[in-house]
C-alpha cells in the first residue's frame, strides 16, 4: 500500500511538472486610460531598387504606412557657396536636373502613391565643402566630420531649397530628418546648441517658402543621446521646431525593457515633447563610437534575429512610440558582406524577420489607440494592445524557449474585446497554431498559448 502511494504520488508530481508551465498563466494588464495614437509602420528604402515591384509587394504586405529614402538632386560640391539663398540654391537643382534624375524621382512618387505611404526624407549629412573634416577614425568612417557653425543657416536653407524641387515634382514628404544621427562624427557631428539652430532656422525657411506642413523629425539621435540633445533645444525653446520626436533605436529587448535604462524613459515619455517617430529600428548594436555594422549582431537569416526586432517594435509601441520604420526593406550591393539586416534579400527573398513584422502589423490600422505599456509579462514576454472601431488587437511576442501561457486583460478601453475574431502569427515552427494557440477572449481578458518564439497579432472584436 506505502508502495502504491508513493507510486501515486509521483504520478501526480510529475502529472503537475508536466502541465506546470500551462496552468499557471502569466496575468498582463493593458489599460487603455492613458494611451497614445498609432501614426502606421514602416521601413527604410532606396531609390536605386532594381525591382520595384518586390518591394511593393512586401510593403503592401507589412500595411507601412510610412518609408524613409533619400531623394536627394543632384549638385556639383564644387558650385556650392556661402550665402546662397532657398532660390539662388533651387536654381542650381535645376540647373543641373535631367530628365533621368525627374524620372527617378517620378517614379518612385507614384509607387508611394499607388501603395498610399508617406515618405520621410532623410538628409544624411553636411555637404563636404561645409563641414571640417579630421583625419580620424569614427566607427567605419576614416575621417570624422564637424559642422561649421556659421554655415549651418546655409545648410537650412539648401534643404528647404531640394524640398521645393521635389514639390515641383509633386513630392511632399511628412516629415524630414535634417541630418542622420548628429551625435556622431561618421556623418556630420552637431553638439546640442547647434542642432538647436539648424532646427529654428529650418523651421523658418520651410515656413517662408509655403512649407509648413512639413514635420521636422528629431533630434533622431540614439536613446542615450537624446536627454542631451532635447536639452539643448529646450534651453532656446527650439523643440517647438519639431513635429516629430525622433530617435534611432538598435537597444537589445533587454534594455529597452528595463525601465531604468538611461535615455529610455525620459525619451519614451507618452510623447510629451510631441508624437514619437522612430526613424530607425533594428537589431545592430548602437553604441557612441561604435561602427555602424557592429561586429556582435545576430544575423539577419536567423529566427532570433526576428524575434530580437519584433520585441524592439512591440517595446516601442508600449512606451510611447506612434510611428516605427525599420531599418531596412532589402539589401543592396554596397553593404558589407555578413552585415546585412534586410527583411529581403538583394534578389528578394524574404527572410524570417519579414514574415515577424508582418505578423505584427500587417492588420493593425493607422490611427489606432496604443495602450498603455503593459504589466506583469513574464521575463522574455513583449506585449502592446490597441484598439480601433470594432476592434482589438494584442501584439505578443515570446522570446523564450519556452511555451507560454498568457493572460491579458484589456481595461479603460471600448469593449471591441470580447471575442477572437482572427489570430496572424509566426514562429520557427510554422505560422498560425504552430506560433499562436488556443486564443480565447472573454469580457476584454484575452488567454492563449504562446509558442517557442512566437510573433503575432490576436484581433479581438
Amino acid at each position: 500500500m506505502l508502495h502504491a502511494l508513493k507510486h501515486s504520488a509521483l504520478a501526480v508530481a510529475l502529472g503537475a511538472a508536466l502541465i506546470s508551465p500551462l496552468a499557471h498563466a502569466a496575468e498582463a494588464t493593458f489599460d487603455f486610460g492613458n494611451s497614445h495614437t498609432f501614426l502606421g509602420f514602416g521601413t527604410q528604402v532606396w531609390l536605386n531598387n532594381k525591382n520595384p515591384g518586390v518591394t511593393s509587394q512586401m510593403l503592401k504586405d507589412l500595411n507601412a504606412r510610412f518609408v524613409r529614402v533619400s531623394l536627394n538632386p543632384k549638385v556639383p560640391l564644387k558650385e556650392l557657396r556661402e550665402g546662397m539663398t532657398v532660390e539662388e540654391g533651387l536654381a542650381l537643382i535645376k540647373k543641373h536636373d535631367s530628365a533621368e534624375q525627374r524620372e527617378r524621382f517620378t517614379e518612385f512618387r507614384d509607387q508611394m502613391r499607388a501603395l498610399g505611404i508617406t515618405p520621410h526624407l532623410i538628409f544624411w549629412r553636411v555637404p563636404e565643402p561645409w563641414v571640417k573634416t579630421q583625419a580620424k577614425k569614427v566607427g567605419s568612417k576614416s575621417k570624422a566630420n564637424y559642422v561649421l557653425p556659421e554655415l549651418i543657416d546655409d545648410y537650412a536653407r539648401s534643404i528647404v531649397a531640394q524640398l521645393l524641387y521635389l514639390k515641383g515634382l509633386g513630392i511632399e514628404p511628412d516629415g524630414i530628418e535634417l541630418v542622420n544621427e548628429p551625435h556622431g562624427a561618421w556623418g556630420t557631428k552637431f553638439v546640442p546648441a547647434q542642432y538647436a539652430k539648424l532646427a529654428l532656422s529650418t523651421r523658418k525657411a520651410l515656413d517662408e517658402h509655403g512649407l509648413k506642413n512639413i514635420k521636422i523629425d528629431g533630434p533622431g539621435t540614439g536613446l542615450r543621446q537624446f536627454d542631451h540633445f532635447i536639452g539643448g533645444m529646450k534651453e532656446t525653446n527650439a523643440e517647438k521646431a519639431l513635429g516629430y520626436v525622433s530617435a534611432h533605436v538598435y537597444d537589445t529587448p533587454e534594455v529597452l525593457a528595463d525601465r531604468r535604462d538611461s535615455g529610455t524613459a525620459s525619451f519614451m515619455g507618452q510623447g510629451r515633447f510631441g508624437p514619437i517617430m522612430i526613424t530607425e529600428f533594428g537589431v545592430k548594436q548602437h553604441s557612441d563610437e561604435d561602427d555602424f555594422f557592429a561586429d556582435d549582431e545576430l544575423q539577419v537569416t536567423t529566427p532570433e534575429f526576428a524575434v530580437h526586432a519584433a520585441s524592439s517594435a512591440v517595446l516601442l509601441l508600449g512606451k510611447g512610440a506612434s510611428g516605427l520604420i525599420y531599418w531596412q526593406i532589402q539589401d543592396f550591393a554596397w553593404q558589407k558582406k555578413g552585415k546585412s539586416h534586410g527583411m529581403m534579400s538583394a534578389t528578394g527573398e524574404r527572410r524570417p524577420v519579414a514574415h515577424a513584422l508582418q505578423a505584427l502589423f500587417s492588420k493593425v490600422p493607422p490611427g489606432a489607440t496604443v495602450a498603455q505599456r503593459p504589466i506583469n509579462l513574464p521575463s522574455g514576454v513583449y506585449g502592446a494592445a490597441l484598439q480601433q472601431g470594432k476592434h482589438s488587437y494584442v501584439m505578443l511576442v515570446n522570446s523564450t524557449d519556452q511555451v507560454q501561457e498568457i493572460s491579458a486583460k484589456l481595461q479603460g478601453g471600448s469593449k471591441a474585446c470580447m471575442s477572437v475574431s482572427q489570430v496572424e502569427a509566426w514562429s520557427p515552427a510554422g505560422k498560425g497554431d504552430a506560433a499562436i494557440r488556443q486564443a480565447k477572449a472573454d469580457n476584454c481578458t484575452l488567454k492563449a498559448t504562446l509558442g517557442k518564439q512566437a510573433v503575432g497579432t490576436v484581433i479581438l472584436q
